[in-house]
């Protein structure tokens, strides 16, 4: 199975206009333990919608989704894969945080699928709301999502990751899958 790599998705993931990345994604982790951490949602009811939502997204892929309710490193120990969907970044970094050294050793061994807020919490950081927030640094680049236009003057390496597309990097930095429509600057 692969492992150290993210999965970067640009939003409204889990739909078909995603489907070829995904495709890869699935391909990539067919019979891996695949867990999804709902870290992102604002409530109790978009956290159930959103877990339902991807687990029968996957299920048409034959991949069986667990969720984590509660993230811990013991949460973790039996799932090769974690998948973070989107939602309110600055909620699922306060999840996060506490167990950054527990994503650390995961992603040694595993694989991280961020979507919308889950692909931006991955990086050094992001701007929100006019202000700088620091994210986990698991890499060492800035995924804008939903995104469209041109990259922002900011220095270092950037992700434009459109709705419906993604990027897969390993740890090296090496891109291994890039959807059409993905900017990338250094």
């Amino acid at each position: 199975m692969l492992r150290s790599t993210l999965f970067l998705h640009g939003g409204n993931e889990f739909h078909a206009d995603s489907a070829e990345f995904d495709q890869y994604f699935v391909n990539l982790i067919s019979g891996s333990r695949v867990g999804i951490f709902p870290g992102a949602s604002v409530s109790k009811r978009d956290s159930v919608a959103t877990v339902a939502f991807a687990s029968g997204y996957f299920s048409l892929y034959g991949i069986e989704l667990t969720e984590i309710s509660d993230f811990t490193p013991e949460a973790i120990a039996e799932i090769d894969v974690l998948i973070f969907p989107g939602g309110s970044p600055e909620k699922l970094l306060r999840e996060l945080n506490p167990h950054k050294d527990a994503l650390v050793e995961f992603l040694e061994r595993g694989v991280i699928y961020g979507a919308s807020a889950g692909a931006m919490v991955l990086g050094r950081g992001f701007a929100m709301g006019g202000s700088w927030h620091p994210g986990l640094a698991l890499g060492d680049f800035e995924a804008l999502v939903h995104f469209h236009g041109e990259l922002p003057a900011r220095s270092g390496l950037m992700y434009g990751l459109p709705e419906g597309a993604g990027l897969a990097v390993a740890l090296s930095g090496e891109i291994l899958a890039k959807s059409s429509g993905v900017l990338i600057r250094a």
